[in-house]
């Protein structure tokens, strides 16, 4: 079976912005197995080592945030003023979530019953997809799949 390409069409301006090939087939059947690999060495990493590379990455939003700003108005045909904004607050967010793990991920105590340690411990339970529109006011024009 051939990999199919798939060109991004923006939506100001109807033009190709992007094309690449798809995946085959038989690398969508490996995905499952490559998700619970990463899943299973993020889980094993220390909370503290997964907030340095959180940090790495957002440093990384950050330092791009120019070329970010615009490589989604392009693909949004949304105004880069407000492209620009989704970055910065897509970091503070981040950076908010990342100041309060150690708090909200550390054990929660349950009731004391004499010889007993009861608590809830939070950890990461397994990969996880997520699917989710972009831009959905031009999503029909936005993407054309050719085989």
């Amino acid at each position: 079976m051939s990999v199919e390409v798939i060109t991004t069409i923006s939506p100001t301006t109807n033009e190709p912005i992007f094309t690449r090939n798809g995946i085959s087939a038989e690398e969508l059947d490996q995905l499952p197995e490559i998700a619970t690999s990463a899943f299973h060495s993020w889980r094993a990493t220390p909370l503290a080592d997964r907030q340095i590379i959180i940090k790495k990455a957002l440093k990384l939003l950050v330092d791009k945030h120019d070329d970010l700003a615009l490589e989604l108005t392009v693909q949004m045909g949304r105004p880069i003023a407000y492209t620009a904004k989704e970055v910065v607050t897509a970091v503070k967010r981040s950076e908010y979530l990342l100041k309060i793990s150690d708090e909200v991920l550390k054990d929660t105590d349950g009731e004391a019953e004499a010889g007993f340690k009861r608590f809830i411990r939070k950890v990461p339970v397994g990969p996880t997809l997520i699917i989710f529109a972009w831009n959905v006011g031009a999503l029909p024009p936005c993407t054309q799949m050719q085989h």
